[in-house]
């Protein structure tokens, strides 16, 4: 009779480890695919923060452009002619009609 209790008590032992294991490999599987998943949307993020990153460099880029034709006299005088109809003495500005 020991012999067939010491066969179920192992037989009980590796279910009891087998099924530890395999609880565990759940737990292992089911984090890991949470953390990708967690490190996926950082990724996405990173890429659109970059984008932004490269957008606001050109923009920048063109208000220090925007910036140094502000400090030159000729390039003021222009913008006022043409967005404000101002003029020098003696010129004259005409206007067309309106479509």
């Amino acid at each position: 009779m020991s012999k067939q209790n010491n066969g179920k008590s192992t037989k009980k032992r590796i279910r009891w480890v087998l099924l530890l294991l395999f609880l565990y490999l759940v737990w292992a599987g089911y984090t890991g695919f949470h953390q990708w998943t967690i490190i996926q949307q950082k990724k996405d993020k990173i890429e659109k923060l970059q984008a932004q990153e490269q957008n606001m460099l050109k923009k920048k880029q063109e208000l220090e452009k925007q910036i140094l034709l502000l400090q030159k006299d000729d390039y003021i005088a222009e913008i006022a002619r043409k967005y404000y109809f101002l003029s020098k003495p003696g010129e004259f500005i005409f206007i067309p009609p309106q479509q």
